[in-house]
Protein backbone atom coordinates (compact mmCIF):
# COMPACT_ATOMS: atom_id res chain seq x y z
CA UNK A 1 0.00 0.00 0.00
CA UNK A 2 2.95 2.37 0.55
CA UNK A 3 3.76 2.60 -3.19
CA UNK A 4 0.28 3.82 -4.34
CA UNK A 5 0.26 6.38 -1.53
CA UNK A 6 3.69 7.72 -2.59
CA UNK A 7 2.54 7.95 -6.20
CA UNK A 8 -0.57 9.91 -5.19
CA UNK A 9 1.42 12.38 -3.06
CA UNK A 10 3.84 12.95 -5.96
CA UNK A 11 0.90 13.62 -8.29
CA UNK A 12 -0.39 16.33 -5.93
CA UNK A 13 3.02 18.03 -5.76
CA UNK A 14 3.57 17.95 -9.53
CA UNK A 15 0.09 18.92 -10.83
CA UNK A 16 -1.74 22.25 -10.84
CA UNK A 17 -4.70 21.63 -8.55
CA UNK A 18 -8.18 22.79 -9.59
CA UNK A 19 -10.78 24.02 -7.10
CA UNK A 20 -12.55 21.51 -4.86
CA UNK A 21 -15.75 21.64 -6.89
CA UNK A 22 -17.41 18.59 -5.36
CA UNK A 23 -18.11 19.71 -1.79
CA UNK A 24 -21.72 20.65 -2.58
CA UNK A 25 -25.21 19.44 -1.71
CA UNK A 26 -25.99 16.00 -3.09
CA UNK A 27 -22.47 14.96 -4.06
CA UNK A 28 -21.57 11.33 -3.33
CA UNK A 29 -17.93 10.55 -2.48
CA UNK A 30 -16.62 7.00 -2.96
CA UNK A 31 -13.05 6.11 -2.06
CA UNK A 32 -10.45 3.47 -1.29
CA UNK A 33 -8.32 3.56 1.86
CA UNK A 34 -4.86 2.33 2.82
CA UNK A 35 -4.16 2.41 6.56
CA UNK A 36 -1.44 1.78 9.16
CA UNK A 37 -2.82 1.12 12.68
CA UNK A 38 -1.14 1.16 16.11
CA UNK A 39 -3.37 -0.81 18.51
CA UNK A 40 -3.72 -0.18 22.23
CA UNK A 41 -1.08 -2.19 24.14
CA UNK A 42 -3.72 -3.81 26.31
CA UNK A 43 -4.99 -5.69 23.23
CA UNK A 44 -1.56 -7.29 22.70
CA UNK A 45 -2.00 -6.92 18.93
CA UNK A 46 0.84 -6.15 16.56
CA UNK A 47 0.70 -2.93 14.51
CA UNK A 48 -0.85 -3.66 11.13
CA UNK A 49 -1.44 -2.45 7.58
CA UNK A 50 -4.99 -2.68 6.28
CA UNK A 51 -7.22 -1.59 3.43
CA UNK A 52 -10.80 -0.55 3.09
CA UNK A 53 -13.18 2.00 1.67
CA UNK A 54 -15.58 4.77 2.52
CA UNK A 55 -18.83 6.22 1.18
CA UNK A 56 -20.01 9.74 1.90
CA UNK A 57 -22.98 11.95 0.97
CA UNK A 58 -22.87 15.77 1.23
CA UNK A 59 -26.06 16.98 2.93
CA UNK A 60 -24.85 20.63 2.96
CA UNK A 61 -21.91 22.49 1.38
CA UNK A 62 -18.69 21.06 2.91
CA UNK A 63 -20.62 18.75 5.32
CA UNK A 64 -20.90 15.01 4.63
CA UNK A 65 -22.20 11.90 6.38
CA UNK A 66 -19.72 9.04 5.84
CA UNK A 67 -19.55 5.30 6.50
CA UNK A 68 -16.26 3.38 6.26
CA UNK A 69 -14.75 -0.04 6.88
CA UNK A 70 -11.12 -1.21 7.18
CA UNK A 71 -9.86 -4.81 7.13
CA UNK A 72 -6.76 -5.23 9.37
CA UNK A 73 -4.74 -8.50 9.51
CA UNK A 74 -2.51 -8.77 12.56
CA UNK A 75 -1.14 -11.23 15.16
CA UNK A 76 -2.10 -11.50 18.80
CA UNK A 77 -1.72 -13.58 21.97
CA UNK A 78 -4.20 -16.24 20.85
CA UNK A 79 -3.59 -16.63 17.13
CA UNK A 80 -1.10 -15.67 14.43
CA UNK A 81 -4.02 -14.70 12.19
CA UNK A 82 -5.97 -12.17 14.15
CA UNK A 83 -8.43 -9.95 12.22
CA UNK A 84 -9.83 -6.59 13.38
CA UNK A 85 -12.47 -4.78 11.29
CA UNK A 86 -13.57 -1.29 12.45
CA UNK A 87 -16.84 0.03 10.96
CA UNK A 88 -17.47 3.79 11.07
CA UNK A 89 -20.41 6.16 10.85
CA UNK A 90 -19.39 9.80 11.23
CA UNK A 91 -19.87 13.43 10.20
CA UNK A 92 -17.01 15.06 8.28
CA UNK A 93 -16.52 18.77 7.63
CA UNK A 94 -14.20 19.92 4.81
CA UNK A 95 -13.10 23.48 5.71
CA UNK A 96 -11.69 25.16 2.56
CA UNK A 97 -8.21 26.63 3.13
CA UNK A 98 -7.59 27.41 -0.54
CA UNK A 99 -9.03 26.77 -3.98
CA UNK A 100 -7.50 23.30 -4.01
CA UNK A 101 -7.22 22.23 -0.36
CA UNK A 102 -9.66 21.56 2.49
CA UNK A 103 -8.99 20.77 6.15
CA UNK A 104 -10.96 17.68 7.22
CA UNK A 105 -12.47 17.39 10.71
CA UNK A 106 -14.66 14.43 11.64
CA UNK A 107 -16.25 12.61 14.55
CA UNK A 108 -18.65 9.69 15.01
CA UNK A 109 -19.25 6.06 15.99
CA UNK A 110 -16.96 3.06 15.57
CA UNK A 111 -18.04 -0.62 15.81
CA UNK A 112 -14.90 -2.79 15.99
CA UNK A 113 -15.16 -6.55 15.23
CA UNK A 114 -12.32 -8.82 16.44
CA UNK A 115 -12.67 -11.92 14.26
CA UNK A 116 -14.06 -13.00 10.93
CA UNK A 117 -17.39 -14.10 12.45
CA UNK A 118 -18.07 -10.78 14.20
CA UNK A 119 -18.91 -12.55 17.47
CA UNK A 120 -16.39 -10.45 19.43
CA UNK A 121 -16.87 -6.72 19.09
CA UNK A 122 -16.55 -3.34 20.82
CA UNK A 123 -18.30 0.01 20.41
CA UNK A 124 -16.75 3.43 20.84
CA UNK A 125 -16.17 6.85 19.43
CA UNK A 126 -13.85 7.99 16.65
CA UNK A 127 -12.35 11.26 15.45
CA UNK A 128 -10.28 12.28 12.47
CA UNK A 129 -8.24 15.20 11.21
CA UNK A 130 -6.82 15.39 7.72
CA UNK A 131 -6.39 17.21 4.44
CA UNK A 132 -8.25 16.83 1.14
CA UNK A 133 -6.41 17.80 -2.11
CA UNK A 134 -8.30 18.37 -5.36
CA UNK A 135 -6.64 16.52 -8.25
CA UNK A 136 -9.26 17.36 -10.88
CA UNK A 137 -13.00 18.05 -11.01
CA UNK A 138 -13.87 14.49 -9.91
CA UNK A 139 -10.82 13.05 -8.10
CA UNK A 140 -9.33 13.93 -4.71
CA UNK A 141 -6.58 12.67 -2.42
CA UNK A 142 -7.19 12.36 1.33
CA UNK A 143 -4.50 12.12 4.07
CA UNK A 144 -5.89 11.55 7.57
CA UNK A 145 -5.02 10.72 11.18
CA UNK A 146 -7.60 8.58 13.07
CA UNK A 147 -8.15 8.06 16.81
CA UNK A 148 -10.60 5.38 18.07
CA UNK A 149 -11.66 5.28 21.73
CA UNK A 150 -13.11 1.99 23.05
CA UNK A 151 -14.33 2.31 26.66
CA UNK A 152 -14.08 -0.50 29.24
CA UNK A 153 -15.43 -3.03 29.74
CA UNK A 154 -15.27 -4.61 26.32
CA UNK A 155 -18.14 -6.92 25.41
CA UNK A 156 -15.98 -10.02 25.76
CA UNK A 157 -13.83 -9.19 28.83
CA UNK A 158 -14.15 -6.88 31.80
CA UNK A 159 -10.39 -7.06 32.41
CA UNK A 160 -9.43 -4.95 29.40
CA UNK A 161 -9.10 -1.21 30.22
CA UNK A 162 -10.06 1.72 28.01
CA UNK A 163 -8.49 1.34 24.55
CA UNK A 164 -7.01 3.96 22.24
CA UNK A 165 -6.19 2.86 18.71
CA UNK A 166 -4.39 5.32 16.39
CA UNK A 167 -4.09 5.13 12.60
CA UNK A 168 -2.66 7.02 9.64
CA UNK A 169 -4.42 6.53 6.33
CA UNK A 170 -4.39 7.77 2.75
CA UNK A 171 -6.95 7.29 0.03
CA UNK A 172 -8.23 8.34 -3.37
CA UNK A 173 -11.87 9.45 -3.70
CA UNK A 174 -14.16 10.21 -6.61
CA UNK A 175 -17.08 12.68 -6.74
CA UNK A 176 -20.36 11.35 -8.13
CA UNK A 177 -23.26 13.60 -9.09
CA UNK A 178 -24.09 16.53 -6.85
CA UNK A 179 -24.97 20.13 -7.64
CA UNK A 180 -22.30 22.51 -8.91
CA UNK A 181 -22.47 26.24 -8.27
CA UNK A 182 -22.69 27.97 -11.65
CA UNK A 183 -20.62 30.91 -12.85
CA UNK A 184 -22.69 32.00 -15.85
CA UNK A 185 -20.43 34.87 -16.97
CA UNK A 186 -17.18 33.03 -16.15
CA UNK A 187 -15.80 35.88 -14.06
CA UNK A 188 -14.70 33.68 -11.14
CA UNK A 189 -17.66 34.64 -8.90
CA UNK A 190 -20.39 31.97 -8.62
CA UNK A 191 -23.95 33.03 -9.43
CA UNK A 192 -25.35 33.05 -5.85
CA UNK A 193 -22.68 35.62 -4.89
CA UNK A 194 -22.56 37.47 -8.23
CA UNK A 195 -24.19 40.91 -8.15
CA UNK A 196 -23.54 41.41 -11.88
CA UNK A 197 -24.23 38.11 -13.68
CA UNK A 198 -23.63 39.45 -17.20
CA UNK A 199 -20.15 40.91 -16.88
CA UNK A 200 -18.49 41.28 -20.33
CA UNK A 201 -15.80 38.64 -21.02
CA UNK A 202 -12.34 39.64 -19.84
CA UNK A 203 -13.48 42.39 -17.44
CA UNK A 204 -11.69 42.59 -14.09
CA UNK A 205 -14.30 42.29 -11.33
CA UNK A 206 -14.64 42.98 -7.62
CA UNK A 207 -15.74 40.50 -4.92
CA UNK A 208 -19.38 40.95 -5.98
CA UNK A 209 -18.58 40.06 -9.60
CA UNK A 210 -19.09 43.60 -10.92
CA UNK A 211 -16.73 45.22 -13.41
CA UNK A 212 -14.02 47.40 -11.90
CA UNK A 213 -13.76 50.97 -13.28
CA UNK A 214 -11.68 50.94 -16.47
CA UNK A 215 -8.39 52.81 -16.83
CA UNK A 216 -7.39 52.36 -20.47
CA UNK A 217 -4.12 54.34 -20.27
CA UNK A 218 -3.22 52.91 -16.84
CA UNK A 219 -2.49 56.29 -15.27
CA UNK A 220 -4.52 55.48 -12.10
CA UNK A 221 -7.34 57.83 -13.15
CA UNK A 222 -10.44 55.88 -14.23
CA UNK A 223 -11.77 56.57 -17.73
CA UNK A 224 -14.95 58.21 -16.43
CA UNK A 225 -12.86 60.98 -14.79
CA UNK A 226 -9.94 61.02 -17.26
CA UNK A 227 -9.85 64.20 -19.39
CA UNK A 228 -6.74 62.93 -21.20
CA UNK A 229 -7.58 59.23 -21.84
CA UNK A 230 -4.55 58.54 -24.05
CA UNK A 231 -1.75 59.64 -21.75
CA UNK A 232 1.55 57.87 -22.62
CA UNK A 233 2.70 55.12 -20.27
CA UNK A 234 4.52 56.24 -17.10
CA UNK A 235 3.54 59.90 -17.66
CA UNK A 236 2.98 61.82 -14.40
CA UNK A 237 -0.59 63.12 -14.38
CA UNK A 238 -2.84 65.36 -12.28
CA UNK A 239 -6.20 64.41 -10.73
CA UNK A 240 -7.92 64.75 -14.12
CA UNK A 241 -5.52 62.33 -15.82
CA UNK A 242 -3.69 65.00 -17.84
CA UNK A 243 0.14 65.25 -17.96
CA UNK A 244 1.73 67.61 -15.48
CA UNK A 245 3.92 70.37 -16.99
CA UNK A 246 7.57 69.37 -17.27
CA UNK A 247 9.74 70.99 -14.60
CA UNK A 248 13.32 69.76 -14.94
CA UNK A 249 14.77 71.93 -12.17
CA UNK A 250 11.78 71.17 -9.87
CA UNK A 251 11.17 74.81 -8.95
CA UNK A 252 7.40 74.50 -9.54
CA UNK A 253 7.58 76.58 -12.70
CA UNK A 254 6.91 74.52 -15.84
CA UNK A 255 9.72 74.40 -18.39
CA UNK A 256 7.58 76.18 -21.00
CA UNK A 257 7.40 79.26 -18.70
CA UNK A 258 10.79 78.94 -16.97
CA UNK A 259 13.22 81.71 -17.95
CA UNK A 260 15.90 80.09 -15.78
CA UNK A 261 15.47 76.33 -16.39
CA UNK A 262 18.58 75.25 -14.47
CA UNK A 263 17.92 76.86 -11.09
CA UNK A 264 19.61 74.88 -8.27
CA UNK A 265 17.17 72.74 -6.30
CA UNK A 266 15.75 74.56 -3.29
CA UNK A 267 16.51 78.06 -4.63
CA UNK A 268 13.50 80.42 -4.17
CA UNK A 269 12.27 81.60 -7.57
CA UNK A 270 9.84 84.14 -8.99
CA UNK A 271 6.95 83.48 -11.39
CA UNK A 272 9.41 83.24 -14.29
CA UNK A 273 11.44 80.53 -12.52
CA UNK A 274 14.46 82.78 -11.83
CA UNK A 275 16.16 83.20 -8.44
CA UNK A 276 14.53 85.80 -6.19
CA UNK A 277 16.14 89.11 -5.27
CA UNK A 278 13.27 90.68 -3.33
CA UNK A 279 15.06 93.93 -2.44
CA UNK A 280 16.69 94.29 -5.89
CA UNK A 281 20.15 94.77 -4.45
CA UNK A 282 21.83 92.25 -6.76
CA UNK A 283 22.21 89.60 -4.02
CA UNK A 284 19.93 86.57 -4.23
CA UNK A 285 17.55 85.99 -1.32
CA UNK A 286 19.18 82.64 -0.56
CA UNK A 287 22.46 84.37 0.47
CA UNK A 288 21.20 87.87 1.38
CA UNK A 289 21.95 88.54 5.06
CA UNK A 290 20.10 91.89 4.91
CA UNK A 291 17.04 90.98 2.80
CA UNK A 292 15.33 94.38 3.02
CA UNK A 293 18.26 96.56 2.01
CA UNK A 294 17.87 98.16 -1.45
CA UNK A 295 20.61 100.07 -3.23
CA UNK A 296 24.36 99.47 -3.01
CA UNK A 297 25.28 96.55 -0.75
CA UNK A 298 28.21 94.26 -0.13
CA UNK A 299 28.39 90.64 -1.33
CA UNK A 300 26.23 89.51 1.60
CA UNK A 301 23.45 91.98 0.74
CA UNK A 302 24.22 94.39 3.59
CA UNK A 303 25.18 98.11 3.40
CA UNK A 304 28.93 98.37 2.68
CA UNK A 305 31.46 99.96 5.00
CA UNK A 306 32.94 103.13 3.40
CA UNK A 307 36.48 102.39 4.59
CA UNK A 308 38.84 100.79 2.01
CA UNK A 309 36.07 100.71 -0.64
CA UNK A 310 36.70 103.68 -2.93
CA UNK A 311 33.86 102.89 -5.35
CA UNK A 312 31.43 101.86 -2.62
CA UNK A 313 30.49 98.58 -4.26
CA UNK A 314 30.77 96.52 -1.06
CA UNK A 315 34.18 95.05 -1.92
CA UNK A 316 37.39 96.37 -0.35
CA UNK A 317 39.86 97.81 -2.84
CA UNK A 318 42.45 95.09 -2.18
CA UNK A 319 40.01 92.45 -3.49
CA UNK A 320 38.26 94.65 -6.11
CA UNK A 321 39.24 93.73 -9.69
CA UNK A 322 37.25 96.70 -11.01
CA UNK A 323 37.82 99.45 -8.39
CA UNK A 324 36.30 102.23 -10.48
CA UNK A 325 32.81 100.79 -10.89
CA UNK A 326 30.19 103.59 -11.17
CA UNK A 327 28.02 104.18 -8.12
CA UNK A 328 24.90 102.02 -8.23
CA UNK A 329 26.41 99.45 -10.61
CA UNK A 330 25.64 95.84 -9.67
CA UNK A 331 28.89 93.96 -9.14
CA UNK A 332 29.89 90.34 -8.82
CA UNK A 333 32.13 88.63 -6.28
CA UNK A 334 35.31 90.30 -7.66
CA UNK A 335 33.80 93.81 -7.83
CA UNK A 336 33.19 93.91 -11.61
CA UNK A 337 29.86 94.66 -13.32
CA UNK A 338 27.62 91.66 -12.73
CA UNK A 339 26.27 89.93 -15.82
CA UNK A 340 24.74 86.72 -14.46
CA UNK A 341 23.46 86.27 -10.90
CA UNK A 342 23.52 82.84 -9.27
CA UNK A 343 22.37 80.24 -11.79
CA UNK A 344 21.07 82.88 -14.22
CA UNK A 345 22.14 82.11 -17.81
CA UNK A 346 20.28 84.74 -19.86
CA UNK A 347 20.66 88.54 -19.53
CA UNK A 348 18.52 90.91 -21.61
CA UNK A 349 20.65 93.96 -22.60
CA UNK A 350 17.84 96.47 -22.14
CA UNK A 351 19.84 99.49 -23.30
CA UNK A 352 21.14 97.85 -26.47
CA UNK A 353 18.87 99.32 -29.18
CA UNK A 354 19.32 100.10 -32.85
CA UNK A 355 18.10 102.72 -35.25
CA UNK A 356 14.99 101.44 -37.09
CA UNK A 357 15.82 98.83 -39.72
CA UNK A 358 19.58 99.21 -39.17
CA UNK A 359 22.48 97.63 -37.29
CA UNK A 360 23.81 100.94 -35.97
CA UNK A 361 24.24 100.95 -32.19
CA UNK A 362 22.80 103.88 -30.27
CA UNK A 363 24.88 105.78 -27.71
CA UNK A 364 23.14 104.12 -24.71
CA UNK A 365 23.78 100.77 -26.36
CA UNK A 366 27.49 101.44 -26.62
CA UNK A 367 27.57 102.54 -22.96
CA UNK A 368 26.01 99.27 -21.79
CA UNK A 369 28.31 97.21 -23.99
CA UNK A 370 31.31 98.99 -22.47
CA UNK A 371 30.12 97.72 -19.08
CA UNK A 372 29.70 94.20 -20.52
CA UNK A 373 33.21 94.35 -21.98
CA UNK A 374 34.68 95.26 -18.58
CA UNK A 375 33.01 92.23 -16.97
CA UNK A 376 34.01 89.83 -19.79
CA UNK A 377 37.60 91.03 -19.61
CA UNK A 378 37.61 90.35 -15.85
CA UNK A 379 36.31 86.81 -16.48
CA UNK A 380 38.37 85.50 -19.42
CA UNK A 381 37.07 81.95 -18.88
CA UNK A 382 33.43 82.98 -19.40
CA UNK A 383 32.06 82.23 -22.89
CA UNK A 384 28.88 83.96 -24.06
CA UNK A 385 26.57 84.08 -27.07
CA UNK A 386 24.95 87.29 -28.33
CA UNK A 387 21.37 86.40 -29.31
CA UNK A 388 19.38 88.76 -31.57
CA UNK A 389 15.54 88.72 -31.61
CA UNK A 390 12.85 90.61 -33.56
CA UNK A 391 9.10 91.17 -33.49
CA UNK A 392 6.66 89.53 -35.92
CA UNK A 393 6.65 92.27 -38.55
CA UNK A 394 8.08 91.44 -41.99
CA UNK A 395 9.01 88.20 -43.69
CA UNK A 396 10.75 85.40 -41.85
CA UNK A 397 13.86 85.79 -43.96
CA UNK A 398 14.03 89.52 -43.29
CA UNK A 399 13.50 89.11 -39.54
CA UNK A 400 16.10 86.34 -39.29
CA UNK A 401 18.67 88.29 -41.34
CA UNK A 402 18.25 91.51 -39.34
CA UNK A 403 18.48 89.66 -35.96
CA UNK A 404 21.70 87.95 -37.12
CA UNK A 405 23.20 91.24 -38.31
CA UNK A 406 22.40 93.06 -35.05
CA UNK A 407 23.81 90.21 -32.94
CA UNK A 408 26.97 90.27 -35.00
CA UNK A 409 27.24 94.08 -34.62
CA UNK A 410 27.24 93.65 -30.85
CA UNK A 411 29.86 90.89 -31.11
CA UNK A 412 32.13 93.03 -33.27
CA UNK A 413 31.79 95.94 -30.85
CA UNK A 414 32.86 93.76 -27.89
CA UNK A 415 35.81 92.39 -29.86
CA UNK A 416 36.75 95.98 -30.63
CA UNK A 417 36.82 96.62 -26.88
CA UNK A 418 39.46 93.94 -26.43
CA UNK A 419 37.36 90.81 -25.88
CA UNK A 420 38.92 87.70 -27.58
CA UNK A 421 36.99 86.41 -30.59
CA UNK A 422 36.67 82.92 -29.11
CA UNK A 423 35.02 84.29 -25.97
CA UNK A 424 31.93 85.66 -27.74
CA UNK A 425 29.71 84.28 -30.54
CA UNK A 426 26.59 85.65 -32.27
CA UNK A 427 23.31 84.14 -33.44
CA UNK A 428 19.99 85.44 -34.76
CA UNK A 429 16.59 83.92 -33.91
CA UNK A 430 14.22 86.22 -35.83
CA UNK A 431 10.78 86.31 -34.22
CA UNK A 432 10.73 82.67 -33.03
CA UNK A 433 11.22 83.37 -29.29
CA UNK A 434 8.96 86.26 -28.21
CA UNK A 435 8.82 87.20 -24.52
CA UNK A 436 5.73 89.40 -24.86
CA UNK A 437 2.71 89.80 -27.10
CA UNK A 438 3.16 91.09 -30.65
CA UNK A 439 -0.34 92.57 -30.58
CA UNK A 440 0.84 95.89 -29.09
CA UNK A 441 3.71 98.26 -29.87
CA UNK A 442 4.97 97.94 -26.32
CA UNK A 443 5.05 94.15 -26.61
CA UNK A 444 6.79 94.26 -29.99
CA UNK A 445 9.40 96.65 -28.53
CA UNK A 446 10.19 94.12 -25.81
CA UNK A 447 10.50 91.35 -28.37
CA UNK A 448 13.04 93.41 -30.39
CA UNK A 449 15.87 92.68 -27.99
CA UNK A 450 19.46 91.52 -27.65
CA UNK A 451 20.34 88.88 -25.04
CA UNK A 452 23.62 87.70 -23.60
CA UNK A 453 23.56 83.94 -23.04
CA UNK A 454 26.06 82.14 -20.83
CA UNK A 455 27.56 79.08 -22.57
CA UNK A 456 29.63 77.54 -19.75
Amino acid sequence: MRLPISIAVAAVAASPLPPLAGQHLGTVEVGAIGRFTRFDRSLQLDNAFGEGGHLGVFFAPSFAFEVAAVYNRTTGPVSRNEVLIPLYAQLVYGAPIGDDVALLLGAGYVHSMHDRTGNVWDDGGSGLIGVRFGLDQTLTLRLEAIADFIPSPANHSVSIPNNWNFALQAGLSAWLGGSRLKDSDHDGVVDPLDGCRHTPPGDAVDARGCSLPKDADQDNVVDALDRCPNTPARETVDATGCPLPKDQDMDRVGDSLDRCPNTPRGEPVDAAGCPLDSDHDGVLDSVDKCPNTPGRVDTMGCPPSPSNDSDGDGLVDSADKCPGTPVGERVDAIGCPALFLGSQRILVLEAVRFDPGSTTLTAPARGELDRVAVSLAAHPGLRVEVAGHSDNLGTNAAKLGLSWARADAVRRYLIGRGIPREQVTARGFGGDQPIDTNATEQGRARNRRVELRRLN
